[in-house]
């Protein structure tokens, strides 16, 4: 079933969207009978399953919409990898930030874990160009380098836009690791010609449990770069 969007709904869900990733976490309620929901009004067969970004509002909301309530917490790394893909086998929609406004939005679950990668890599690239440099974790045996799930036995690079997420990752195997500093101009004419080499990835800001969104290099390329001519493009993948 299609499901139509207006505007006041698109900036409902983007709101959302910023400040889900903002805080890394959403709420749900849950009580007597399980998850808070609500029919879907095009659809009443359909369970719209609620979520916040907010704990206020979740607890604010508890009552109205559960009998027996409390609110969770759900962190962003389990809510991409294990909530949302559950919720999305069972064709339930997601209700982002409800109250009883009739024209409140909502989101096929498949679809908000595709925007919330899309929407997180996209705010990694645009941090990356303020600062003209993007942050690695590397020792004297060389970068820090994670399995590839995109594709088994490849490998993917993680990059972080500031120092402390970087420094935030140093711990276990990469207790040996610091963070380094690398320009853009070094990144895209070094680190990248030598990921295409492999045919290894590129990984943003890799979580714990959910690993990373990972790009080919000329992904990466045309997202980080954008005025990237053609030729430039081949230049990296050559």
């Amino acid at each position: 079933m299609h499901i139509s969007t207006k505007i006041p709904e698109l900036v409902h869900r983007e709101r959302f969207m910023k400040r889900v990733l903002a805080s890394g976490s959403i709420f749900i309620v849950s009580g007597d009978v399980g998850w808070a929901c609500v029919p879907f009004r095009q659809d009443p067969a359909r369970d719209v399953v609620l979520m916040w970004s907010s704990l206020c509002e979740a607890q604010r909301w508890a009552e109205v919409v559960s009998s027996g309530p409390s609110v969770h917490e759900v962190g962003l790394a389990a809510l991409l990898i294990d909530v949302l893909p559950m919720l999305a086998q069972k064709r339930c929609l997601i209700g982002p930030d409800w109250s009883t406004d009739p024209t409140d939005p909502v989101f096929d679950a498949h679809d908000l874990v595709e925007r919330l990668w899309r929407e997180r890599a996209d705010q990694f690239m645009t941090n990356i160009r303020k600062a003209d440099a993007v942050w690695l974790l590397e020792s004297a045996s060389g970068p820090a380098f994670l399995p590839s799930e995109r594709q088994p036995g490849k490998e993917f690079l993680p990059a972080w836009a500031t120092r402390e997420e970087a420094i935030a990752n140093i711990a276990g195997s990469w207790a040996v690791k610091r963070p380094i500093c690398v320009s853009l101009a070094v990144f895209r004419d070094r680190y990248l010609p030598y990921l295409e080499q492999r045919g290894w990835f590129a990984g943003p800001e890799p979580m714990a449990g959910a690993g990373a969104r990972e790009l080919t290099p000329a992904e990466f390329s045309v997202r980080a770069f954008p005025a990237m001519t053609l030729s430039q493009l081949r230049a990296i993948s050559a």
